[in-house]
């Protein structure tokens, strides 16, 4: 049998006698180290790395008081900031074991010691000390830098959004990620699936908005032979064949009604039937369906069944849309830049600090597609080194060589107008405030500088 080795705990106490008894009483269940003094304790953290630390507070030069203490804590967290410390204090002084807490200490007890009372606070430490070191290793296994499996982010709503779907992945809940169309669901359903322990069995993606309806409900759950016109051969539908895998259900808002029910049914009871058959098909599949549509308005509007909605609901997974996350369009677009560039072998540009600007003013309503696709098409079409507003479609700027009054005029114009769409969230009767204009003016500047209008709203 092999023995599990025992956690390493670091004892700082300088009663010579004190600390011999810890460590004999502690010994069955942790690996103890003693440390009398500060630059013995940091010693260890350094070479030991102990991830619980018991440490009294009332060490020389200061035995009674805390100031050695309460500087040592801070230098130990800071050397390692994941090592639960668990102070002690005297008997009288709960102020400083308060203080302790709040500067980052686990968890305190007086003196005079009862072992099974600190036995209890360092079993709990040391599962908490567990849990997290697991979810450290399981971030650092599928965290890059700003990327998670093949999806980039690294904002605050995106880090979020990665952090929920990791957990929700380990889990065989049905999941409903929702976003625009081009913020990446597909890729993060991919991402839920890989890290899933379902990795390796049958993935099938299953584009419900791109089948024709009356083929759909056999593209789903199959067929009987003879069951309709053309039926010459009995075949299984493609949730029957992701049986122990997962099946991605992309643009599930557009299933029809009837299939709703179906796909219900399904999800409730892990049964299936062929079109034409009489007998259910037990088939466990885990399902993530993904949409553009809004289904909480579907819902009210009665285009999406309630039920089926809360089924799948479980865990909201959303994704924010580029414009909402300004902080990734320049991370994103120099890694597809570098992307394109290798996959095109072409030497590596750059963009011009006008285009960066450019980019974080346009609104994106195509997201991460559409970025992703006017670099791929700037990066054959810019002539130099650099790459230019033009060179993407953003409009003109001054380094694309602007030589009139009246091509200086439009390119102030354009930059007007797009910031104050930007600052009034593309609310025109807001922006055409702002700009002291009329909106059917506004409208018309739209329209003449082809101002992206998937997001603007009137009122």
């Amino acid at each position: 049998m092999i023995q599990q080795s025992k956690t390493k705990l670091l004892v700082v106490e300088d009663e010579p006698g004190l600390a011999k008894q810890l460590k004999w009483g502690l010994s069955d269940r942790y690996e103890v180290l003693i440390a009398g003094n500060r630059t013995d304790a940091l010693s260890m953290v350094e070479t030991e790395k102990p991830p619980l630390i018991s440490l009294d507070l009332g060490l020389p030069p200061d035995p009674d008081g805390t100031s050695e203490g309460f500087l040592i804590m801070r230098e130990l967290l800071d050397k390692a900031p994941d090592t639960k410390v668990v102070v002690v204090t005297g008997s009288t002084d709960k102020e400083s074991a308060f203080r302790a807490v709040e500067l980052g200490a686990y968890d305190y007890y007086s003196k005079p010691i009862d072992l099974q009372e600190l036995k209890v606070i360092l079993s709990r430490a040391t599962r908490l000390q567990t849990l997290e070191e697991e979810n450290r290793k399981l971030r650092d296994a599928h965290f890059s830098g700003n990327s998670f499996e093949e999806m980039i982010g690294a904002a605050q709503s995106m880090m979020r959004l990665f952090e929920t779907a990791m957990k929700v992945a380990r889990t065989d809940y049905s999941v409903l990620i929702q976003g625009e169309s081009g913020t990446g669901k597909e890729r993060l359903a991919k991402a839920i699936y890989n890290l899933s322990p379902r990795r390796g069995k049958p993935l099938v993606i299953i584009n419900c908005g791109a089948i024709p309806e009356n083929l759909l409900e056999s593209e789903l759950f199959g067929h009987e032979k003879g069951s309709f016109t053309g039926a010459h051969t009995a075949r299984p539908g493609k949730l029957e064949v992701a049986h122990k895998g997962t099946a991605i259900l992309d643009e599930v808002g557009d299933l029809p009604l009837q299939l709703q029910v179906k796909l219900l049914r399904f999800l409730q009871e892990g049964t299936l039937e062929r079109i034409g058959a009489r007998t259910p098909i037990q088939v466990d599949v885990r399902v993530i369906a993904s949409t553009n549509v809004d289904l909480k308005e579907a819902v009210e509007r009665e285009r999406f069944r309630e039920d089926l909605y809360y089924r799948l609901n479980v865990v909201p997974l959303v994704i924010p849309p580029l414009r909402d996350r300004k902080e990734d369009i320049v991370l994103l677009a120099r890694f597809f830049l570098l992307e394109a560039a290798r996959e095109n072998k072409i030497p590596n540009k750059r963009f011009s600090p006008g285009c960066l600007e450019a980019m974080l003013a346009h609104a994106w309503p195509g997201n991460v597609r559409e970025l992703q696709n006017r670099i791929k098409r700037a990066l054959i079409m810019s002539d130099s080194s650099e790459i230019r507003p033009s060179d993407m479609d953003l409009g003109i700027s001054s380094e694309d060589g602007l030589t009139t009054l009246r091509e200086a005029r439009d390119h102030a114009e354009l930059n007007a107008i797009v910031r104050a769409l930007n600052r009034n969230d593309f609310n025109i009767s807001r922006a055409a405030e702002e700009l002291q204009i009329s909106r059917p003016t506004l409208h018309d500047l739209i329209k003449k500088h082809r101002i992206a209008v998937g997001h603007l709203r009137t009122s």
